[in-house]
């Protein structure tokens, strides 16, 4: 059943005295089953979601689509059955299917009496990555001119088959992060830290001579995380992508950072290609992806002056070294040893124990890959 929501916003006139209202009407409908899946040639498990939307005035969670039966078909009369690991997450077996090149795959979702069916998708080789590279910038924060360093991440790559022409990127950065305590040890105070990309990263080539991307930027940061500190690693997936997925990434990016303002695209649900073949007026969202994909692994070190992030949130109290304290070791601890202007010794105290452990916000095992890739790239 469709919700009608009135919206009042008010809107001053620069060259009038009074003020207008302005009310423009949304329309929202029933949740939409959502699809969210990719298909590489990588040698791993694959997985696709199914979530049901949720109306946009609601703030509840997406509801998880249980118990549908998801099946992976190719060109050549193979199919393969998708298990569902949690509600909404159906996984396939590594052991018995891997995307291949110039194969077409289609994924197939029968839930609740009703059935869904992709577009065939063509799975095209990607190019490898040319080069992953870092440079270190001042960038303006203000209009005064005041400037503050920043690190930007860009990727390079072409293809000389002049086959790919669309490129999709996605990343996953790992960091190794200290609390700057004096009083912790290693295993306590170093652990590290991973995210993967948030934004829509694509690029064409059509319009170019060569099928070539030179110095996309990925990512850029400063020194407000403390991701530039010490060690930063970057693992970045190169998908090829069809025409229709590029249209797709194109569409939902201008819808997600071009909305807000009185003339920007009014935010809309963005069909992909996956479609209801029970009930062709049934809208379908997401999209399932299918995509050769290239990887390549950037190392950078310390490459910002990270001020202190974690001082001003972990000490509490400050007192006399050896002072009796009630609930030492249990309650609160000593993290950190400082000397006054006459050398007498005082600790500085915490009752939160993320402090004390930084495994309590991130992980103590080191990558098994970052001690050799930083011999390897200094």
């Amino acid at each position: 059943m469709k919700i009608r929501i009135i919206i009042s916003a008010l809107y001053a006139l620069a060259a009038a005295s009074c003020i207008s209202q302005f009310t423009p009407e949304i329309v929202t409908q029933d949740r939409f089953l959502t699809v969210n899946g990719l298909i590489t040639d990588e040698n791993r498990r694959y997985e696709i979601k199914l979530t049901y939307s949720k109306p946009l005035d609601e703030t509840s969670a997406e509801e998880p689509a249980r118990g549908a039966i998801v099946t992976i078909l190719d060109d050549t009369g193979n199919s393969w059955a998708f298990t569902e690991v949690k509600p909404g997450v159906y996984k396939s077996d590594s052991t018995q299917f891997r995307g291949t090149p110039g194969y077409t795959y289609t994924l197939r979702v029968q839930h609740k009496g009703s059935e869904y069916q992709s577009d065939p998708c063509l799975l095209r080789a990607a190019p490898p990555i040319d080069t992953v590279t870092h440079e270190i910038l001042d960038r303006e924060i203000n209009a005064s001119g005041v400037k503050k360093k920043v690190v930007r991440v860009a990727v390079s790559s072409h293809d000389p088959g002049s086959q790919t022409h669309y490129f999709r990127w996605t990343f996953e950065e790992t960091w190794e992060l200290h609390l700057p305590f004096n009083l912790l040890d290693y295993y306590t105070a170093v652990c590290w830290t991973s995210d993967k990309s948030h934004e829509i990263l694509i690029a064409n080539t059509e319009a170019l001579k060569e099928d070539r991307i030179t110095d996309f930027t990925l990512t850029e940061f400063d020194n407000s995380s403390d991701r530039g500190q010490y060690k930063y690693s970057m693992l970045v997936h190169q998908h090829s992508v069809s025409p229709e997925e590029y249209e797709f990434w194109d569409k939902v990016k201008k819808v997600s950072e071009n909305t807000g303002g009185l003339y920007d695209v009014i935010p809309a649900a963005v069909p992909g290609n996956v479609k209801s073949t029970s009930d062709p007026s049934d809208l379908v969202l997401g999209y399932f992806s299918v995509s050769g994909v290239t990887s390549k692994r950037i190392f950078i070190r310390s490459p910002l002056l990270v001020p202190d992030l974690y001082h001003d949130k972990c000490v509490e109290e400050v007192v006399p070294r050896n002072a009796p304290i009630i609930g030492l070791g249990t309650e609160i601890w000593a993290i950190n040893q400082i000397a006054d202007e006459f050398g007498n010794l005082f600790w500085e105290l915490t009752r939160n124990k993320a402090c004390i452990d930084c495994a309590m916000f991130a992980s103590n095992v080191k990558p098994d890959y970052w001690d050799e890739g930083f011999r390897q790239y200094k």
